[in-house]
């Protein structure tokens, strides 16, 4: 699940060493795509991508571009501006898709691979060995391979170690209770025990508000689901012990700024934050607490590698190699340590714990994830319908059960 507004709040300051791309030989990750690499000599392809900060796209463009010379295949590397998929859908109404796209997986990829526009992945010999269920999931589309996943988002609690400590805490909450009670204690004049969007029409708000309805037990497409009352409950009562300020639902993705500059001790955030070099203080992670007797769980997003359908079985089978050779581990790994991704391979989510121990916490809800690609269109309605749910519980004072009835009546 994500808007034009991810990119934003992932304009970081560039991580050391970005300029250092890894120049690899002879690179694999999933297989061994159809075709053979020394008949590739005089292709051209063409990659979109629409991540446009450093140091990814610096990346990139140097994993792509070393692939192709291995590979005698001449590479085009563009970073689209705009709005993506709308570019995206126009090319493939005009059958000008580029030759290899990045997309994410809850939106585009779906929606290229109904219109017959993507190539079957798992035909190129392209598959998803080395990843989780929930990851490889993420590139399917009605039971065939249309995208690689080679990146992943999650989410996770975010603390201030020092807050803690000055409470005398020792240990993040694990359920909803501990989390009342902590961010309760954590509360003082001049800081909130928690930080959270709760604004309507950037996306924000459900996104952040989805992992704990999971962690209730609940179905995101119910909204009067008991998980979803009882998360709703759970923002109502941080509200109402003043925990969770009230100008939270004036707050979008820049909730964040809340607890980089100190003035919350919680939030919950992504990946991204874990290459903020910025942030002035000593800070731990730790997995999104769940309602008493239920199992932690969070809403995955990945972002695949595409290829288009067409005619030139060489074409495409070049397009194959060079996104595995893009999707190798050693690739995976520099850019989830350099650019705050989770990468799609084990072995590589493996390696990134062992540079950056802070991402233990994303890792570990990898595995039994929810695809957020299973509400589809559907998600349009329901955002909305959380949106109005929390702020109804949380500004108008109702029930749980309440504010949901009248978000559904619109």
């Amino acid at each position: 699940m994500t808007s034009p507004v991810t990119r934003a709040r992932r304009a970081l300051p560039l991580a050391a060493g970005a300029a250092a791309v890894l120049l690899l030989a002879g690179c694999s990750s999933s297989g061994t795509p159809s075709g053979d690499a020394t008949g590739f000599e005089g292709v051209e392809l063409t990659v979109w991508n629409n991540i446009d900060f450093d140091p990814y796209q610096t990346l990139q463009k140097g994993y792509f571009e070393s692939c192709a010379e291995d590979l005698g295949i001449t590479v085009d590397v563009q970073t689209q501006s705009g709005d993506y998929t709308t570019s995206l859908l126009q090319a493939a109404s005009s059958q000008s898709l580029p030759d290899i796209a990045l997309l994410s997986t809850d939106t585009q990829l779906p929606q290229l691979a109904s219109q017959g526009v993507l190539a079957d992945l798992g035909e190129l010999g392209l598959s998803t060995d080395g990843q989780a269920e929930s990851v490889a999931a993420l590139g399917e589309y009605d039971g065939a391979l249309y995208g690689l996943p080679v990146q992943v988002e999650d989410y996770a609690l975010f603390y201030n170690v020092d807050a803690f400590a000055a409470a005398g805490i020792e240990t993040p909450p694990a359920t909803f209770e501990e989390l009342v009670t902590t961010a309760k204690a954590l509360t003082t004049a001049d800081q909130q025990g928690i930080a959270l969007p709760g604004i309507g029409g950037d996306g924000s708000t459900p996104v952040y508000f989805l992992p704990f309805l999971l962690s209730a037990g609940g179905d995101p497409a119910d909204p009067e689901s008991e998980g979803s009352l009882a998360a709703i409950d759970l923002y109502k009562q941080l509200v109402a012990d003043g925990s969770l300020s009230k100008e939270f639902v004036n707050w979008g993705w820049d909730s964040i700024d809340q607890w980089t500059s100190g003035t919350a001790a919680i939030t919950v955030s992504g990946p991204w934050n874990l290459v903020d070099t910025s942030i002035p203080f000593e800070y731990a992670t730790a997995p999104i607490p769940t309602l008493e007797g239920e199992e932690g769980k969070v809403n995955l997003l990945g972002y695949a590698y595409g290829i288009a359908e067409q005619e030139d079985a060489n074409r495409k089978a070049a397009a194959a190699a060079l996104v595995d050779c893009r999707a190798a581990e050693e690739n995976q790994v520099e850019t989830a340590v350099q650019g705050g991704y989770i990468p799609a391979l084990t072995a590589a989510q493996e390696a990134f714990v062992a540079e950056v121990p802070a991402a233990q916490s994303f890792v570990d809800s990898v595995n039994g994830a929810y695809n957020s690609a299973e509400l589809g269109t559907e998600w349009n309605t329901l955002q909305q319908q959380y949106v109005d749910a929390i702020q109804n519980a949380t500004v108008n004072g109702d029930s749980a059960a309440d504010a949901v009835a009248k978000a559904l009546q619109g």
